[in-house]
Parts: C-alpha cells; structure tokens; sequence
C-alpha cells in the first residue's frame, strides 16, 4: 500500500503544473487517495469491515466515491474529485488519470464491471459502463459514453 502512494506521489510531482507536496496536500484528490490507500490495505481482514465506516465518510467529506473493494494499480492521480464515482468491483490499472465527474460501473445490479488498463486517462464527465475493457495507453474523451454494444458490428463494406 504504502508503495502504491508513494508512486500515487511521484507520479503526481512529476506532472506539469505541480507545484510543491504541501499545495497537493491541501486537494482532496490527496486525501482521497491517501484515504483509498490506507483503508484498502486491510482488505481481506477482519479490519476491512469497521474501516469502510470511515471510506463512507471520505465519500460524504470528499464527495468522491472511491470504495475500497476497488482494484487500482499504482501512479493514480484525480484532478477535482469532486463527483468520482467509481463501482466496487472496477479494476483501474496503473498510472491513470481521472478528470471530475467520472463514473464508473455497472449499468445495473448484477452487470459486469469495466477494466481500465495502464496509463489511461478519463475525461472529465465521461461515463464507461458494464464489461468492457478499455486498452492501455486509450484515452477516453470529456463526456463519453462507454458501454457494451449490444449489436453485433456489421462486417466492413456489408450494406446497410
């Protein structure tokens, strides 16, 4: 875990525009983070349980859900956080970059949850939802939609 942050910080400092820890510090994408960081390091144990009592409270001090039974790599950095929303059984891979207002998940109880490879960056209003695997290295454009098609593609050159 604690590795996790402190590449959460190199990853942060690294980018343009940074300007000193103390300045990130006083952003509640650090906290979040941090908060994400610390209590998901107790997953799996018996402290999970009574620790989400204080993920639940990040969520309603940070406006951002970032629930702990999420899986995500290293080198995470949240510009704005406020409205994240992001589902509990999401895998986000390392090195991503998430813009305000992003919701990821299901489309309803029961549904697949999406994978995030390694170095994607999400928009800010984007939404991806369902199974679907979004590749490394993709970049998810401000207020897209990301779902399952439920149409198979027609093969190239078919009539329409």
């Amino acid at each position: 875990m604690l590795d996790d942050f402190r590449a959460d910080v190199r990853r942060y400092t690294s980018l343009p525009g940074y300007r000193g820890l103390l300045w990130w510090m006083l952003d509640q994408s650090f906290w979040v983070i941090l908060s994400y960081r610390l209590i998901a390091t107790a997953r799996g144990t018996w402290m999970h349980a009574p620790l989400r009592v204080l993920e639940k409270l990040a969520e309603f001090v940070f406006k951002c859900y970032l629930p702990t039974t999420t899986t995500i790599g290293p080198g995470l950095v949240i510009y704005h956080a406020f409205g994240v929303i992001v589902n509990g059984k999401t895998t986000i891979g390392a090195n991503c970059t998430l813009y305000a207002r992003v919701c990821i998940g299901n489309r309803w109880p029961g549904d697949g949850t999406p994978v995030i490879g390694d170095n994607v960056t999400i928009g800010t209003g984007a939404c991806i939802f369902g199974p679907v695997v979004i590749p490394d290295n993709f970049v998810v454009k401000a207020n897209a939609v990301i779902t399952p098609s439920s149409l198979p593609t027609p093969p190239v050159g078919a009539a329409s």
